[in-house]
């Protein structure tokens, strides 16, 4: 066998689940900054007197940088290395998260905007940065019977860093720019200890072998407590070209372009208008939509660990299933919302929230990831994940500068969301399920290698 097969045929060791969790800090702060803006949205357009408009620039600024960070590093990740990102992001985001605690200092309204602007850019790049080359890492060092695994905690590590801002905004509830500064001090914080646990993360496999580094490639799978000692026969890669992403693998980023389409634009408005959309019902008091929100995202946990984490690997269940399950549920929570007498019973609201985040947490979500990275190989794998990160985030920043005026300042379109995002999983669902029947290779990646599903590498003797 050789290096990579070994590696693929590994049991999960506790090295495993450990990097998962380090590279997965990532997901950590990109919900940080997602639910983190959305938080404090309320604060900063009170101190800076934002207009409708106005209100929609903190998620287009940070969506927009985030679209162009993953357009740029994720090259670099290719050329240099996922580790090298590791050195950069981190520093930039704890940095930017810090400095744009600080809004309010200055004399003048300008002042202050501009300053924030340009942090809430910073931390989009750092995110944008990181994310799409964390994935890459997790795929390549992760079994090929236990991917799907590994990525259901990239998946929770995204509602825990959630929650936890959730738990400080119900506490500090109407502090105004008390919450805004512990919020991006905190996630400056945990920024810098992602920086430092990352230092001891080793480089993909992958990408060692692609750059000819045997000896680097043993090393790193001795720390995974996989004996590489049998392995007479490597591996090799091709080196692509970038342009190849969109001519040889171009149906590859058009299929992962949709799925994300179809999840980033009702999961970005949730994520950072959540509390605007329902506060501006006036049905419950800000703690209380902090509170349903918690439920919302939390709701997402329990399928990730309890049936996504179990199953997404199993060849007797596959992936697609559970897709569409998640796409259904994720649907019909949002076509609740078109009903105006719903928007005004707190418990259809509930219930709209438990279908989506349950939804999104059994399969959506995770299996957009898996689906987003397999396909691409090796040389152009980050490439490919950054540039659909891109037109995912672009195409979210775009549309929550216009969220705030959809909705209305006062609730009276919130339906308006409803039939959007309802149609967008509605169309999701009946592409992969047809997908699934006619183009298989596209959808049912479970239990196969990277080289498999990307159909990269040739075996040297």
């Amino acid at each position: 066998m050789t290096e990579i097969e070994n590696l693929d045929n590994a049991e999960l060791s506790s090295r495993h689940f450990s990097w998962t969790f380090i590279a997965s800090l990532g997901d950590f702060l990109d919900a940080g900054m997602f639910a983190g803006t959305g938080i404090t949205l309320g604060a900063i357009s009170a101190l800076l007197h934002f207009t409708t408009f106005e209100d929609g620039l903190p998620a287009l600024i940070t969506l927009l940088g985030t679209a162009f960070g993953a357009l740029a590093f994720g090259r670099l990740g290719d050329l240099y290395g996922r580790k090298y990102i590791y050195q950069v992001d981190m520093i930039i985001y704890a940095v930017a998260s810090i400095l744009l605690a600080i809004t309010g200092v200055f004399p003048t309204r300008m002042i202050n905007t501009v300053w924030a602007m340009i942090f809430y850019a910073l931390i989009g790049i750092a995110v944008g940065a990181d994310v799409p080359t964390s994935w890459s890492l997790i795929s390549e060092f992760a079994p090929k019977r236990s991917r799907g695994r590994l990525f259901s905690i990239t998946n929770v590590m995204w509602y825990v860093g959630v929650l936890i801002e959730l738990g400080i905004s119900i506490a500090l509830v109407n502090t105004g720019m008390v919450l805004f500064r512990v919020i991006w001090i905190l996630l400056g914080l945990v920024a810098i200890f992602s920086w430092f646990m990352r230092r001891r993360l080793a480089e993909s496999p992958r990408f060692q072998i692609m750059k000819g580094e045997n000896e680097e490639v043993r090393n790193t799978l001795k720390q995974l407590g996989i004996n590489a000692t049998g392995a007479e026969r490597k591996e090799s890669y091709s080196r692509h070209q970038y342009v190849e992403l969109f001519t040889k693998y171009g149906s590859f980023v058009a299929f992962a372009w949709f799925l994300y389409l179809m999840w980033g634009i009702p999961a970005s408005t949730y994520g950072e208008f959540f509390p605007y959309i329902f506060n501006s019902l006036h049905l419950v008091s800000a703690r209380a939509t902090f509170a349903f929100e918690a439920i919302y995202f939390g709701s997402a946990i329990v399928p990730g660990l309890l049936i996504f984490y179990f199953l997404s690997d199993r060849l007797n269940v596959g992936r697609v299933p559970l897709y569409l399950i998640s796409a259904a549920m994720s649907m019909v929570s949002f076509y609740l919302l078109v009903y105006p007498p719903f928007l005004r019973n707190v418990a259809v609201l509930l219930v709209s929230f438990l279908l989506f985040g349950i939804g999104q947490g059994l399969g959506v979500w995770p299996i957009t990831r898996l689906l987003s990275i397999e396909h691409f190989p090796t040389s152009i794998r980050d490439s490919g994940q950054g540039f659909v990160w891109f037109t995912m985030r672009f195409e979210a920043g775009i549309f929550g500068l216009f969220t705030p005026l959809i909705v209305g300042a006062n609730g009276q379109h919130v339906e308006y969301i409803g039939w959007i995002a309802g149609t967008f999983f509605l169309l999701a669902l009946i592409v992969v399920g047809v997908m699934s029947r006619v183009a298989p290779f596209y959808v049912k990646t479970e239990g196969r290698s990277l080289e498999e599903t990307s159909r990269d590498s040739e075996v040297v003797g």
